[in-house]
């Protein structure tokens, strides 16, 4: 028969206590006593995926292999490695019955018989038990370690180095001075000469200061982890914040249903763990206000100039997201608006090279969108089914079946330029007003679109258009909700 075996472990500690190469050792033993084939593709492994989910790359491609009849069994070491939810090991079981293929546990084989099924069951509900027994134990542990004074973060701020615990000392932070000559550095230009953040990253690249990674240019969030973090005046603190589920995505990977959005825990659960102080609380209120003052300043909160797609496009060549620009004239008036793509910025994106992608006037992109919302409006049949599909892909009890493709609209490319008298009337005959929106941080994570061939004014492509409800009120919000590119 045709074999393929399947491994996994959670964490990157088992992978390097080499853990999954026990697995994949017994599996290899069993699969060759029987006299199975087994080849090298057949060979499916996730190294640091938690069995709680079931977008793992592994074993989307195992999925794919059984769907395809390439193999004739799979085997496991324990069904706890297949999924750590018994309603997940139900589906997978099922799936792969349902593509001819048999499932075959090592450690503790399982069989129709209803007593086999039954044990099935009842492991499955005690991994799950010593799931969240571990990761409780691991929260209440770490919480103590703090309250002890001890460093429990797993990596050290930029200007410390962490000392392990040794002879009965808990681990500890202690000051790297060439690093820390950098901090004070930075907290020098930003309350002396009032830089802002993008300054202060031109002038690290200019100069021969680089991050600890080893990268050519220093990210935007390190700099302003550096400037914002009160751990440089002396005290860090522990449970600092509590993560949640992001009630919307920007991704669809690994970790997109994972607990990845951080919200700060009320003042009085904080735990204070002592550190060496490399800036006084004098400095750090400075900066603190100066920072304060910059993101007022800044351009993403500049309400000047009015862009209906603000925060709403994504670049479909490099993936990042795009904001409006206006250029002027001599004599101050507006004279272009153009949406450009963030990765023109080489400084503050790390790129090597700027992103090829031209600017997109204003006019014409607003008016492609309000074409394409006008079509959607005239066209409930169409509208009602993009909003079933996107709520089908957002619903996680259908994201754990078998994998769809997402649906996607794009823009229609006629090969001409949309009428700008059509572009921008409201439903009530007065002209539309672009409406004042808060703008989201320029820091937000690009979200890709989908590539596609681009048309003489290289509109097509550019934004994925995702319906969203409606609000009340002016047409000119209508089209800002449902045009929302996400």
């Amino acid at each position: 028969m045709r074999a393929a075996i399947y491994a996994r472990v959670s964490t990157g500690r088992q992978e390097r206590d080499q853990t999954i190469d026990s697995q994949l050792t017994a599996l290899r033993h069993w699969t060759a006593a029987r006299g199975h084939d087994l080849r090298d593709e057949h060979v499916f492994t996730d190294e640091g995926y938690s069995g709680s989910r079931l977008d793992r790359p592994g074993l989307d491609r195992l999925r794919d292999a059984a769907a395809e009849g390439t193999f004739d069994v799979v085997a496991v070491y324990s069904p706890d490695r297949l999924a750590r939810k018994y309603a997940y090991q139900v589906l997978l079981l099922e799936e792969f019955r349902k593509a001819g293929c048999e499932v075959a546990f090592v450690q503790r084989p399982i069989s129709d018989d209803p007593h086999d099924q039954l044990l099935l069951q009842i492991q499955g509900a005690v991994a799950e038990y010593e799931r969240a027994v571990l990761g409780e134990r691991f929260r209440r542990g770490k919480l103590q370690k703090a309250r002890a004074g001890q460093w429990t973060a797993g990596k050290s701020p930029y200007g410390y180095r962490y000392v392990p615990k040794r002879d009965g000392v808990p681990g500890h932070l202690v000051i790297d001075e060439a690093e820390a000559a950098v901090v004070r550095l930075l907290y020098r230009w930003l309350i002396d000469e009032q830089m802002t953040v993008r300054q202060i990253l031109k002038r690290l690249a200019a100069g021969p200061w680089r991050p600890r990674s080893g990268r050519r240019l220093w990210s935007n969030s390190v700099v302003h982890r550096i400037l914002s973090d009160p751990v440089y005046t002396g005290t860090g603190y522990h449970n600092r914040y509590t993560f949640e589920v992001p009630r919307r995505p920007r991704t669809r990977g690994p970790r997109s249903g994972e607990r990845t959005c951080r919200r700060p825990r009320p003042r009085e659960e904080w735990v204070a763990i002592p550190v060496p102080a490399i800036i006084d609380a004098a400095t750090y209120e400075q900066a603190s206000a100066q920072l304060a003052r910059n993101a007022v300043l800044s351009f993403r909160n500049n309400t000047r100039h009015d862009y209906l797609l603000r925060c709403l496009l994504t670049c479909r060549t490099c993936g990042l997201s795009m904001f409006g620009v206006t250029t002027h004239a001599a004599d101050g008036t507006p004279r272009w608006r153009y949406y450009r793509c963030h990765g023109r910025d080489c400084v503050s994106r790390d790129r090597d090279r700027p992103c090829p992608q031209r600017q997109a006037k204003v006019e014409e992109l607003d008016a492609a969108v309000w074409q394409h919302i006008k079509g959607l409006l005239n066209d409930p049949v169409t509208l009602l089914g993009q909003f079933e599909a996107f709520a089908r892909e957002a619903d996680p009890v259908a994201a754990a079946g078998p994998r769809r493709a997402a649906p996607a609209r794009r823009l229609p490319s006629g090969g001409h330029r949309p009428d700008r008298a059509q572009g921008a009337p409201a439903a009530t005959g007065r002209p539309a007003r672009s409406p004042r929106r808060a703008a989201e941080p320029a820091s937000t994570p690009a979200r890709r679109a989908g590539r596609g061939p681009g048309d003489p004014g290289g509109l097509e492509g550019v934004l994925r258009a995702r319906p969203l409800p409606a609000r009340r009120g002016h047409a000119g919000r209508e089209t800002t909700a449902l045009a929302r590119a996400r």
